[in-house]
């Protein structure tokens, strides 16, 4: 803002800030550092002639500009972390806060969540929403060969995830029994076929 004011004596009048976020430069150059209430004090020091002037001061409000956000990154997969969306402004590089379905702590697991970026600056404001995305992760099963066997054997049932989620086994063909979720035992000869499942989560 450039400051300008004249006195009946028609001497020239300086300028101070009286409170508030701001600063004088070059005499009449009024800048700011933050929003909130400004109070520039206009003064006349008086001279051989005049006497000193009362002061003026002019109290006005000063808002935050404007910034636009742009959300991105909102199409994840689950890995175990924490999912963070991310932002850019224009102006660009200030800094944003999230919340997450309101929660200022980034999901983890798969889901679908709320997402609010909030431009937190002393001089700008604005925001954008959007919704965060978490696909559930692939996985593997590791279910090593069963070798050949003979009727009368009980086979101990193994097979891990690349999850880390427990393994469910199921008779695909022949004549075999599961029992205790792991315990495979035969009523007959030929071939066998055991399916491991992991239905996720």
């Amino acid at each position: 803002v450039a400051l300008s004011a004249t006195a009946s004596s028609g001497l020239s009048v300086s300028f101070a800030v009286g409170s508030g976020a701001a600063t004088i430069t070059g005499g009449t150059n009024l800048s700011f550092m933050g929003a909130g209430s400004v109070s520039i004090v206009a003064s006349q020091a008086g001279d051989e002639t005049w006497n000193p002037a009362p002061s003026v001061t002019n109290t006005f409000t000063v808002a935050k500009a404007s910034a636009s956000v742009t959300l991105g990154n909102l199409s994840q997969t689950y890995d175990g972390t924490a999912r963070m969306a991310t932002a850019s402004t224009l102006p660009e590089g200030l800094s944003v806060s999230f919340t997450y379905d309101g929660s200022v702590v980034a999901p983890v697991n798969a889901g679908s969540y709320a997402v609010t970026g909030t431009v937190n600056s002393t001089m700008y404001q604005g925001g954008a929403n959007g919704m965060l995305v978490v696909a559930a992760a692939n996985q593997t099963i590791a279910f090593p060969a069963i070798g050949n066997q003979i009727t009368t054997n009980t086979v101990a049932l193994e097979a891990t995830t690349s999850s880390g989620l427990s393994v469910s086994f199921a008779v695909g063909s022949g004549a075999a029994t599961i029992t205790g979720g792991t315990n495979l035992s035969f009523s007959g000869a030929g071939s066998v076929s055991i399916v491991a499942l992991q239905g996720g989560d």
